[in-house]
């Protein structure tokens, strides 16, 4: 079984599911890429930083975007929680034919004993992002089973609103990933669900040619489902809502879930 921390190809299925005022689901696959940062930088994985490709890896797309390091970047992010020599990997889209999109990439925090932390940088089509650090306040590894809770506080998407909060769940025991993040409304209901999940391949060259045969546009695909869903929400009647002024803050913490949540449809 191939593990995440040894850079890996996930043949991922994505599924989005809303409930309230208009029900609606949709699933699609892609390929998601989990680079180890200190393979990543030193060059010795199947893809490159910073070279052209069919798919492609631009490290100012990800971080502080500055030029900084992505392995200093990330060592700042987990010093104040006491992991900055955490070993780490980076599950991402990868840029393809050029163009870069990740509505999320998830930046895998683990030590000897498993996985520690999670930083979800979140991004949006209006070139925004934020990030949110998903951990156990008392610093316990993360289990598949765990909620960690975090208070919304950047928008995405015209269909949905800033208030609420997001749970996150994370899996990456080895040959797998999985990653869920619900969104719950200001009443305690879960509005919105969201799941990556996928089974590991080695990431070798050949594997990633293949890859690459395959989904030569993935970047592409997935900007084009989210436009194509947003049309057939305002098809059906929902309401957009204009883009608010961000917030200042571009990071929160997520942590041990405590309170109760009520499905949607539960009554």
């Amino acid at each position: 079984m191939t593990d995440l921390w040894d850079g890996a190809l996930i043949d991922t299925g994505i599924w989005h599911g809303r409930s309230g005022d208009i029900a609606r689901q949709f699933r699609y696959r892609s390929t998601y890429l989990a680079l180890p940062l200190g393979p990543l930088e030193a060059g010795a994985l199947a893809i490159k930083p910073d070279r052209r490709g069919v798919w492609s890896l631009r490290t100012r797309d990800y971080g502080a975007r500055d030029g900084q390091s992505l392995s200093s970047f990330i060592a700042q992010q987990l010093a104040p929680i006491g992991l900055e020599t955490a070993d780490v990997t980076l599950v991402t889209l990868p840029r393809t034919l050029g163009y870069g999109f990740n509505p999320v990439s998830f930046w895998l925090a683990r030590d000897a004993e498993g996985l520690r932390a999670v930083l979800a940088e979140v991004s949006n089509t209006f070139g925004e992002r934020h990030l949110y650090l998903c951990r156990h306040e008392d610093g316990r590894v993360i289990s598949p089973s765990d909620r960690l809770s975090g208070e919304k506080l950047f928008h995405v998407s015209p269909f949905l609103p800033r208030e609420g909060r997001y749970v996150f769940r994370f899996d990456t025991r080895p040959g797998r990933f999985g990653a869920w993040v619900d969104w719950i409304g200001t009443d305690e209901t879960v509005k919105l669900q969201t799941a990556m999940t996928g089974r590991t391949h080695r990431l070798s060259r050949a594997r990633l040619r293949m890859a690459q045969l395959r989904a030569p546009m993935a970047a592409q695909k997935v900007i084009g489902l989210i436009h194509w869903q947003a049309v057939k929400l305002l098809r059906r009647g929902i309401v957009y809502r204009t883009k608010p002024e961000q917030l200042d803050r571009t990071r929160s913490d997520a942590t041990t879930e405590h309170s109760d949540v009520r499905n949607q449809n539960s009554g």
